[in-house]
């Protein structure tokens, strides 16, 4: 899909193949500036007394879409309606040119309008077609937004950034859909030298041996059915001051995961490639800020591994030593994304970080808690908290904050070890989940986001939590009006 702006109506309004015009029914009456689009025979007045609906006039060779609605508080999930009336409207005829007059929503400012436009069609329209053999041929449309003139210029840096984005969040999206006998470890370190390169970046990785040598046991304890190896990729972006301390984010980058000894259910197991979202979605952020040429220090943390079984693979009731110095006693095999997570959080420590999030496919007790519309955030600190809420609002990507309930540490307490890696009941998995990693956590701000019942849903990866941290990555830029997103 491609997008232009057109600032006056000279410009050939009839060389469009459609129009689709937004009309609240609440005036019941168009204006002067539409009466000279549509043909004087027509009767508007008369759609106009009609239901909302989605009414089409065929007009000197054109098809006008007349989206009547008569909602007189326009909020973002109306706004998104109609954009998606629209899109039905272009996705089931297919037309080459569509001009789109969306002034007359009287919601938010028109740049607003025209980034969410873009960013709501470009995520309807993604299809993954990597391994289809049959594809059908693409028709190129071209979506006008009619504005002023003196809004032109704007509004093309702001379809500019929204695609940015969007290719982002529908590249997050993509590698999630890759399936698990191509995407490994190797893979996502290959594709990120690939995709994720400038003037800021810096790109390195652990692997088996150095991991190894900083006795990351917890880390490797995951990986040993695996044939796969595992590798820690670093993707260092800096465009602050070298004094500004940098914000890190964390990514579960589980490729398959079986469960280990601990055996999933063979129902929707094939779903557990999905099980590297967390990296995912952090690919997704880097490759965003990069682009969008941000003035931040970020480093991104894909945590990329394999858990699987063979005559090597780690045994329930093995003791390990972390990172930390802490030993774990390994309950249960496919409570694993935590043994990554915790060696992590201490290896992060060298950075002297500001800020780490973590984002994982964590605990399937997410899903039973709050369903698959919503994550979960569980944090040390309150502001933090607050921003990353003010974030979701702003992105339309809700969260809801679980406590971080020192209490339940008493689940986790070991007989032979220092801690155990889950509880043996099943009382409040997600935030026990979370007091686990929080005993590896030394003196920084720390949010986690259990994203396990949001990644992915019946017609595949979501990409959430992409634009979320993006909206909230730009409230800790100065000059943050600069990037309009």
């Amino acid at each position: 899909m491609k997008y232009k702006i057109i600032s006056k109506i000279k410009e050939k309004i009839y060389k469009y193949k459609c129009i689709i015009i937004f009309i609240n029914k609440k005036y019941n009456k168009i204006n002067y500036y539409y009466k000279k689009i549509i043909n004087k025979n027509i009767k508007i007045n008369k759609i106009l007394n009609k239901k909302p609906n989605i009414y089409k006039i065929f007009n000197n060779k054109q098809y006008i879409y007349l989206i009547v609605y008569k909602n007189t508080k326009i909020n973002k999930h109306i706004f998104k309606k109609l954009v998606i009336k629209s899109f039905k409207i272009i996705n089931k005829k297919n037309y080459n040119t569509i001009c789109l007059f969306i002034k007359n929503i009287k919601f938010k400012n028109i740049y607003w309008k025209i980034f969410n436009f873009v960013k709501i069609i470009e995520y309807k329209t993604y299809k993954f077609l990597k391994f289809k053999t049959k594809v059908s041929k693409k028709i190129n449309n071209i979506i006008y937004f009619k504005i002023n003139s003196n809004q032109k210029k704007k509004s093309i840096k702001i379809i500019k950034n929204s695609l940015i984005i969007s290719k982002g969040i529908n590249k997050t999206r993509d590698l999630c859909n890759m399936p698990p006998n191509i995407c490994n470890s190797d893979y996502i370190f290959k594709k990120t030298k690939k995709e994720i390169y400038g003037k800021n970046i810096k790109i390195s990785f652990l692997n088996k041996k150095q991991m190894k040598k900083l006795e990351m046991n917890a880390y490797l304890s995951v990986n040993k059915g695996s044939n796969n190896k595992p590798i820690i990729i670093k993707i260092k972006y800096n465009n602050n001051t070298k004094s500004e301390k940098p914000i890190i984010l964390i990514g579960k980058g589980i490729t398959f995961d079986s469960g280990g000894i601990s055996l999933k259910n063979s129902n929707y197991m094939h779903e557990m490639k999905y099980d590297m979202s967390g990296a995912a979605v952090v690919w997704g952020i880097m490759y965003i800020i990069n682009k969008l040429n941000l003035k931040l220090n970020v480093i991104g943390i894909l945590l990329c591994a394999e858990n699987l079984i063979d005559g090597k693979s780690t045994k329930p009731g093995t003791i390990i030593k972390t990172l930390s110095g802490k030993t774990v006693e390994i309950i249960n095999t496919d409570a694993e994304g935590r043994l990554l997570i915790c060696d992590a959080l201490s290896y992060i420590n060298k950075y002297n970080p500001k800020i780490v999030i973590d984002i994982a496919t964590l605990t399937g007790c997410c899903l039973i808690a709050l369903g698959n519309k919503i994550s979960a955030l569980i944090t040390n600190n309150k502001s933090l908290s607050k921003d990353l809420i003010k974030a979701s609002k702003k992105s339309n990507d809700n969260i809801w904050e679980l406590p971080l309930y020192k209490k339940y540490n008493k689940y986790l307490k070991s007989h032979i070890a220092d801690i155990k890696n889950c509880s043996e009941n099943n009382y409040a998995g997600t935030i026990t989940a979370a007091c686990f990693l929080n005993n590896f956590i030394k003196k920084y701000k720390w949010a986690h986001l259990d994203i396990a019942g949001t990644a992915w849903n019946k017609k595949g990866p979501t990409g959430r939590t992409v634009y979320l941290l993006i909206n909230y990555l730009k409230n800790k830029i100065k000059n943050k009006k600069k990037y309009n997103v």
